[in-house]
């Protein structure tokens, strides 16, 4: 049995013409987690899976690009609860902070939220998940989904890290934002990567297969996936809305 990665949206901080921000769809016999949920990521999810088949959503961060799509997705699940299609309320597995954040994610009896932090370990559709706060302008939890012997980790939004490097140690697929070429690269209070970084970042902990994601729009993806892959020393992977990946 394998899980499988479907990338629902990669760009960041907005979408562009057609697409969607961060949003990402794990799925295994047992079930289906949507993690993260951007602008235009509802639309994409409902290609692939029907509302009342989402167990649950982990969200990583407050960032709009990452959860913009939330209140869409909460209506939807009040919508077919009251008709009937849906019987379970959605959890929601978010990062506890700011508390305000937090605070805005259940919808009456139809959406309840729990509280993630960098000590959380839940196991949801088979998955154990674990998290690792990240260097990133507001709180941000990178992810490491287990299943069935085999690793997926996911770093959310992140600057240098070593909390993230120790996660992503060996994984057997490694999904890292690298939102700027090198020669781009922005102040580090803002917590982001470059693609160089992430090749750097993928060879010294021996990552298995390194995938790119939360790219600005108007970037030539070729470049990026370039500049990481003279790094990595091999093959790097460009995530792309529609993709599915097997983990």
């Amino acid at each position: 049995m394998t899980m499988k990665l479907r990338i629902l949206g990669e760009t960041g901080p907005f979408p562009a013409p057609g697409g969607a921000t961060t949003g990402l769809l794990l799925s295994t016999e047992e079930g289906n987690v949507l993690i993260d949920c951007g602008s235009g990521v509802v639309s994409e999810l409902l290609k692939h899976v029907e509302v009342k088949d989402i167990d649950a959503l982990i969200v990583t961060h407050h960032h709009a690009d990452h959860t913009v799509d939330i209140p869409v997705l909460r209506y939807a699940v009040m919508i077919h609860r009251l008709h009937g299609h849906r019987t379970e309320p959605l959890p929601i597995y978010a990062n506890k902070e700011p508390a305000a954040d937090f605070a805005t994610m259940p919808l009456e009896d139809h959406v309840s939220a729990i509280p993630l932090d960098a000590q959380s370990e839940v196991t949801l559709c088979g998955i154990k998940f674990t998290f690792t706060n990240t260097v990133h302008a507001v709180p941000c939890l990178a992810v490491s989904a287990e299943y069935q012997g085999k690793r997926f980790v996911f770093s959310a939004d992140s600057g240098l890290s070593e909390n993230l490097e120790k996660l992503a140690e060996g994984a057997d697929f490694f999904l890292c934002e690298a939102s700027w070429l090198h020669k781009d690269k922005g102040p580090d209070f803002i917590g982001h990567l470059t693609s160089k970084e992430v090749g750097q970042i993928g060879k010294r902990r021996n990552v298995k297969r390194l995938c790119l994601t939360h790219f600005y729009p108007d970037y030539d993806r070729t470049l990026l996936q370039a500049e990481a892959a003279e790094e990595f020393g091999r093959e790097v992977l460009i995530a792309t809305k529609g993709d599915v990946y097997e983990i």
